[in-house]
């Protein structure tokens, strides 16, 4: 069922606050930044959100980061809470961005931003991040795990249900595209119940892996929690669906030296 709001709508309206109170790091983000990033190489952020990840990346010793997000009440959030203005904090959208090629050492999608997008914009914002990377540039990125969330009870039969809803009515769109469960910190009970937009996108371990190597990135490490808390990331989508998988997905990129 569609809607005439979009992703971008909720998180410039009900979702604003909820992401704007979140103001620390995630245990397995700071992991795969220390892991993979340096801390004096040029980095961008990509949906930023209010800033969180790079002022925390700040406070741990980064330096000539940038961030940007398609959402302007957040980005005047992020640069409010950035009162040094040593950040570079703007509005774009990550299908298109105005940064010249090559113009990063580093680049974050850790906030889930792709999981936002339809299906040609995923892929459009895929192949922009590797336009902004540097040859030999290394990327972190982030993708809801759906192989993790449609196995996990209750939320195993919620997807069942959808299945069903979808098939009665005649409804095409993958069982992958989710309604928002949670919004505004509340449960959403008719998104739910009823199946309506907007929709959140939840990957594929497989999927992920093979659409950022379509794109012309090399994987370097991939894992979900367990594998980040037992300092043992995988280096391909067959390993990982060997061991047991666990909330998000991470997943650490090259852009090839080669690459033109």
């Amino acid at each position: 069922m569609t809607s005439s709001i979009s992703n971008k709508d909720l998180f410039g309206s009900v979702e604003f606050s909820t992401w704007i109170e979140i103001e620390h790091i995630f245990a397995e983000e700071k992991y795969m930044i220390q892991k993979y990033l340096q801390p004096h190489l040029k980095t961008v952020e990509a949906g930023t959100n209010g800033g969180r990840i790079l002022l925390n990346m700040k406070e741990m010793g980064f330096t000539a980061l940038a961030g940007y997000d398609n959402v302007p009440e957040l980005i005047e959030a992020a640069i409010a809470r950035n009162p040094d203005r040593d950040i570079d904090f703007q509005v774009q959208d990550a299908v298109q961005l105005s940064y010249p090629d090559d113009s990063f050492d580093q680049i974050l999608y850790l906030q889930q931003i792709l999981c936002l997008l339809e299906s040609a914009d995923r892929l459009k914002a895929m192949q922009e991040s590797l336009r902004i990377l540097k040859p030999g540039g290394i990327g972190l990125f982030s993708f809801l795990n759906f192989e993790w969330r449609s196995s996990k009870f209750p939320f195993s039969l919620y997807v069942a249900y959808l299945k069903a809803l979808r098939k009665l009515r005649g409804d095409t769109l993958s069982i992958q595209y989710l309604p928002w469960i949670v919004l505004g910190g509340k449960f959403n009970l008719q998104s739910t119940l009823l199946d309506r937009s907007p929709y959140v996108y939840w990957y594929r371990i497989s999927e992920a892996y093979a659409e950022l190597k379509s794109v012309g990135f090399e994987i370097v490490g991939i894992g979900t929690i367990p594998q980040i808390l037992s300092g043992d990331l995988k280096t391909t989508d067959t390993e990982l669906l060997t061991e047991q998988t666990f909330g998000t997905l991470y997943i650490a990129v090259q852009k090839p030296s080669s690459s033109s």
